[in-house]
């Protein structure tokens, strides 16, 4: 139910579990350590309380990675004045160490009213977010095995451009120029796989792989890859969209994705996870138009979503459509910019 507040509300969701998986045992890749992510969380808190009051909802999990960065922030400052302004509340679920745990907070978030969502994990993680957050935008920050989709930002920034977008949101009501923070948020492109009978989503990749259980779910050899299909793509990218990436670049706000069936026409050399470079086979790369879609028979195999593997497939002629229909996400720059352009910035 949503909450009446005389000031903004953000929702923070930090996973427990992201940075952790079986990539990172099989190559040189750095593990997200507990410390890392609370000193990230607090560095967002450091940026978040710059206007004023703040109340926040977070996730209860397993390690208190928000409560410990919110006790940690006194001890940054002399006097103690680094909490005030922050509300720090649970929502309220019985945590449950699943993904379930994720998407039901997020839910809880949106209908709480929450204005926007920041997130720390990696794609895996926002996909879950990304289910339940509506119009809300997310704002995401790394800490996952695979980034793609978090953006590329320093802790205190994303914390300072949070606050500044919830002054933009204030300082419009009531306004005829209202409206304006819409211009602050875009909305990310969407992948979407389906049968008569089922249908899944992700932010940066689909892919059928020939293994036929779900196994560790996460996947780093691309030897058992038959497609993949991605919103976006670079040269030098980690994870399964680095190998479309080696063959052409396509941007978070480009209308189009591309589209990569493996085979042995000619080959490239992508970054499957941290550490590990493999040359990877391809029959063919081709720009995904926007609802263009792609339909793969598969005999045996499972289904990835950014990155794991989250679906097994037996005879079944699997559908994939690129859409415009993913969450909103905050932009950082164009947000700082125009806190700049308003003074909010002048503390004098």
């Amino acid at each position: 139910m949503r909450e009446n507040h005389n000031y903004p509300s953000v929702g923070f969701l930090a996973n427990p579990s992201s940075g952790h998986d079986m990539r990172r045992l099989v190559s040189n890749a750095e593990t997200v350590t507990h410390l890392v992510k609370v000193n990230r969380i607090a560095r967002v808190m450091s940026g978040l309380r710059a206007y004023g009051p703040c109340r926040v909802l977070f996730m209860p999990e397993r390690l208190g990675l928000v409560q410990s960065a919110f006790e940690s922030l006194t001890s940054l400052n002399r006097n103690g004045s680094f909490q005030k302004g922050l509300e720090v509340q649970p929502v309220e679920i019985t945590p449950k160490g699943i993904p379930n745990d994720t998407r039901e907070t997020a839910r809880i978030m949106r209908e709480s009213g929450c204005s926007l969502l920041i997130t720390f994990g990696g794609d895996g993680t926002n996909r879950l977010v990304a289910m339940e957050s509506g119009k809300v935008p997310l704002l995401p920050i790394a800490a996952g095995t695979n980034n793609i989709f978090p953006l590329p930002c320093e802790a205190t920034q994303a914390g300072l451009a949070a606050a500044t977008f919830l002054k933009i949101l204030l300082m419009e009501v009531g306004k005829k120029s209202a409206g304006f923070s819409k211009k602050l948020v875009h909305q990310h492109k969407l992948l979407q796989a389906e049968t008569d009978s089922w249908s899944e989503n992700a932010l940066i990749d689909l892919a059928i792989s020939r293994q036929a259980t779900l196994g560790g779910r996460a996947v780093w050899d691309a030897d058992w890859l038959q497609a993949i299909f991605v919103t976006r793509c670079s040269p030098g990218a980690s994870g399964l969209c680095g190998i479309p990436g080696a063959a052409m670049d396509i941007s978070a706000l480009e209308p189009y994705g591309a589209a990569a069936f493996l085979g042995n026409r000619f080959s490239v050399q992508a970054i499957l996870t941290a550490g590990t470079v493999q040359s990877v086979g391809l029959k063919s790369v081709d720009r995904l138009e926007m609802n263009q879609i792609c339909s793969v028979e598969v005999k045996e195999g499972t289904l990835l979503a950014d990155g794991e593997r989250v679906r097994e497939l037996r005879n079944q002629k699997v559908r994939i459509k690129l859409q415009n229909t993913g969450p909103m996400v905050l932009d950082i720059e164009a947000t700082l910019n125009e806190g700049l352009k308003q003074g909010y910035l002048k503390t004098g």
